[in-house]
């Protein structure tokens, strides 16, 4: 991965216990939904209606990222390497191809058997991509995807799945749809469905996805579905081909329900915890006030039943459990001064049960695990610990506008002495021409993971050996470099891009055959179009658009000309552009 040297020091760069807060705090849900605008900000990709009929397959190994023998994640001690976690998903999407997951958020891992994972991803471009390009315009989109990881003698494999429209050869077009998606028959932007958590029962994979309407932003979250595969259907796939694979799950709609105090409904799956022969199923609600985070609820059910909803019971406070969704309450009393992230999970460690999350507020770098005496806790926000800091993030120029957000617990990685979890980063950047970073290096949008010592958990976490283990930090150092041409899109709602500057003139040169427009660069990623009124164009004809700060144009007739040269933004939006008169004799 390509890395920018940080001159600042440890002290310049350690971030305060709460960074800044904007002036209307945004939830956990809404913080997550923006994040995944951010993933898609560059692409608005309809999703279609899965292939018919057989698709011709190219029969190209998978894509292998590692030539060492064995599991290099780990560790000389054989304990998780979150370096060389990082190294493996960085070095897939610099090596990815027109068929392969080249970065997403949402990330979590289940596992199928000793050699392989099912990583389940949301918002997943699909490559190529590199650290100097971006993901590229031949990439694809899909709003989820799986990526099946396989463990071989010669390294590491991975094989990318989507619902169908990947291309299936090298160098082929694809247009991805999603894992699990809207029906056929309704229009694929006005839905999205985000993976949740899940885990394996009995050889079939459970996984939960929540469901949004998009015609609009916010986004509307109107409930949860269920989606389940057989595990062996992951497993073969990744011991296949490269290209063309496609996962079709069944899928379950989850009854929604919003309370009687409004706002969402109870979003369901956010964390799920096995306990023997029970499945913990947590949810979430954001109510219909301006605090951030959301609110937490649970429900339990025998883990044969995960997916017959009527077997479920929810609590309903007081240690009482009911067999009506409507009598559920939240888990954490009113004043707690606990809320929940958009992604989280809840682990037991030693006698208690620990609720781990990234920060609620936008901009928080930290990733804390608040205890309790019981999977429905209530969790203790007083005796909540600080389990690791990410040097990287941050709302400012310095750190490149990144957030951190869906952190999650990673069972599938973890050993008896530590645990591994997951987490998701994303940048606000956006260009003065509105050009998101993920249009310039893949080194953003990839999974991150910290090792966790489970003495951190225990009666002294400072203990020598309780820190939690990270890789090297993988910020790309883009937007100090010229920090006055990027912004924080997020300051800019509704458009999520600042006002498109002025041009503020033009000048035309002759020689000739030909005259020169040229102009004072208007920014980043600002391109321009050009008019020309005059001799046989008396209305201002577009001549041309242009990606420089110039353009010559020939053939003119004689007569006086206007020309107007008008900025232009990577959505399309315009600024107030300048004119300028010449005459060719």
């Amino acid at each position: 991965m390509a890395q920018v040297s940080d001159t600042r020091t440890e002290a310049e760069r350690a971030p305060p216990r709460r960074r800044r807060r904007r002036g209307l705090e945004l939830g956990g849900l809404v913080i997550g939904i923006m994040a995944g605008v951010g993933v898609a900000l560059a692409w608005l990709i309809p999703g279609r209606d899965h292939p018919s009929g057989p698709v011709a397959l190219s029969t190209h190994p998978p894509v292998l990222v590692s030539g060492s023998a064995g599991h290099p994640a780990r560790g000389s001690a054989g304990q998780p390497d979150p370096a060389a976690l990082d190294a493996e998903w960085t070095a897939y999407s610099d090596h990815s191809t027109c068929a392969d997951w080249a970065g997403g958020d949402g990330v979590s891992a289940i596992r199928l058997n000793s050699a392989q994972r099912a990583w389940f991803f949301s918002d997943t471009f699909i490559g190529p991509a590199g650290p100097t390009i971006g993901f590229s315009h031949l990439s694809g989109f899909a709003h989820n995807a799986v990526v099946v990881q396989t463990t071989t003698r010669q390294g590491i494999s991975f094989v990318t799945m989507t619902g169908g429209g990947a291309c299936t050869g090298p160098g082929g077009p694809g247009n991805a749809v999603p894992v699990v998606g809207p029906p056929s028959d309704e229009p694929g932007m006005s839905e999205r469905y985000w993976d949740e958590d899940g885990l394996n029962v009995s050889g079939t994979v459970v996984k939960f996805y929540n469901n949004y309407l998009a015609r609009r932003f916010p986004f509307v979250p109107v409930g949860s579905v269920i989606a389940t595969f057989p595990d062996s259907q992951l497993s073969a796939a990744g011991r296949g081909n490269q290209y063309g694979a496609v996962a079709r799950p069944d899928v379950i709609p989850l009854p929604p329900y919003t309370p009687p105090s409004g706002g969402s409904p109870i979003l369901w799956g956010a964390a799920v915890l096995r306990a023997g022969n029970t499945v913990y199923v947590y949810g979430t609600q954001s109510p219909n006030i301006k605090i951030p985070g959301d609110r937490l609820y649970l429900a339990r059910v025998p883990a044969a039943q995960l997916t017959t909803f009527s077997a479920w019971r929810f609590y309903a406070g007081a240690g009482r459990w009911a067999t009506l969704q409507r009598k559920a309450k939240p888990l954490q009393p009113p004043g707690s001064g606990l809320s929940v992230a958009s992604g989280f999970s809840v682990t037991k460690v030693g006698s208690r049960y620990w609720l781990i999350q990234g920060g609620v507020v936008s901009g928080d770098p930290d990733i804390d695990a608040y205890p309790a005496r019981a999977p429905w806790g209530p969790f203790d926000f007083a005796a909540g610990r600080l389990l690791y800091r990410d040097p990287t993030i941050g709302l400012y120029a310095a750190d490149d506008y990144r957030i951190l957000y869906e952190v999650r617990a990673e069972p599938a990685l973890s050993t008896h002495d530590t645990l591994v979890i997951s987490y998701n980063v994303n940048s606000e950047a956006v260009t003065t021409g509105c050009k998101p970073m993920n249009l310039f290096t893949n080194t953003v949008t990839v999974p991150r993971f910290i090792a966790v010592p489970v003495g951190a958990f225990g009666a002294d976490p400072g203990a020598p050996g309780n820190s939690a283990r990270a890789g090297p930090p993988n910020d790309p150092r883009i937007v100090p470099r010229n920090p006055s041409q990027w912004f924080d899109a997020w300051a800019y709602p509704g458009t999520g891009c600042p006002p498109v500057p002025r041009l503020k003139s033009v000048h035309a040169r002759q020689v000739t055959g030909k005259v020169t427009l040229s102009w004072p660069d208007a920014g980043l990623s600002i391109y321009y179009r050009v008019y020309l009124q005059g001799p046989g164009q008396p209305d201002g004809t577009l001549v041309a658009t242009v990606y420089t700060d110039s353009h010559s144009i020939t053939g003119l007739r004689p007569g006086r000309y206007q020309a107007r040269v008008v900025p232009v933004n990577f959505k399309g939006k315009t600024g107030r552009g300048a004119r300028v008169t010449f005459t060719v004799p």
